[in-house]
């Protein structure tokens, strides 16, 4: 759905109202491009608490920009139980916010601390990735490719198989159980799966077997596995593999 509406500023109301909108959420609108990117994150939690949510995108981003609070996306619109609405934007603040919502930052300060810490880490790769690859120049990329093949991923990927094995070899970064670590690197691998060279990325990610069974057990948790499924995710899927072939194609 093409999204009519402006959040060019944050709500204004007292806080104790929109906290307790925040706390008590009825429905939810994630206003994102029609790709995965960062958005995926977000429509992952939704779909895996069961939640009311609309995906909807923007009509003209050119016109667009500046109805947003920061002249990015993705954006969330927050409907709480009590009838009023919040707005809240950037992808990390965002993911961060449902994951406490629906349990997804662990059961205690330090759990939630090393989960944050793999959320973060996740986040630099791909927009290192982003910066030195996708929006790179053209006659640069190449050779910016070369070298995160050969060392910035590796040497994420040594680090995140070296945290799953002290956890247990269990599919989980923290504790015995699901949470917004596992989700937002699947996420960040998943984006690498949609690339042009995405084959020789996974060449190199199934020489860390705890890491890639991870995506594997993120992919088949029954609320995902139906989520990725849908039409709306494998739209979103497809989008973002065209996107991505040329992606200053965009801009045009």
């Amino acid at each position: 759905m093409v999204s009519t509406l402006d959040a060019a500023h944050y709500v204004q109301a007292p806080s104790s109202e929109l906290s307790e909108t925040m706390a008590s959420p009825a429905s939810f609108k994630l206003l994102y491009f029609p790709i995965v990117g960062l958005g995926g994150t977000s429509r992952d939690i939704l779909a895996y608490a069961g939640a009311e949510f609309e995906s909807i995108f923007p009509g003209n981003w050119g016109e667009d920009k500046s109805k947003t609070p920061m002249g990015c996306l993705p954006v969330l619109f927050i409907t709480g139980k009590n009838g009023k609405k919040v707005t809240i934007s950037e992808a990390t603040v965002i993911e961060q916010y449902l994951a406490k919502q629906y349990g997804l930052l662990g059961d205690n300060e330090y759990e939630e601390t090393l989960i944050k810490s793999f959320h973060s880490t996740s986040y630099s790769i791909q927009n290192l990735f982003a910066s030195t690859i996708t929006w790179n120049q053209p006659e640069a990329s190449p050779k910016c490719l070369c070298y995160f093949k050969a060392n910035s991923l590796p040497s994420l990927c040594e680090s995140l198989e070296r945290h799953l094995q002290d956890n247990g070899n269990n599919g989980h970064f923290v504790g015995k159980k699901l949470s917004l670590a596992d989700i937002r690197v699947s996420n960040m691998l998943e984006h690498f799966a949609q690339q042009p060279c995405a084959d020789e990325l996974i060449e190199i990610l199934k020489k860390y077997p705890n890491l890639y069974r991870m995506r594997e057990f993120v992919a088949n948790h029954p609320k995902l596995a139906a989520w990725r499924k849908s039409e709306a995710w494998i739209s979103t899927d497809k989008a973002s593999r065209a996107f991505f072939e040329n992606p200053f194609a965009f801009l045009s």
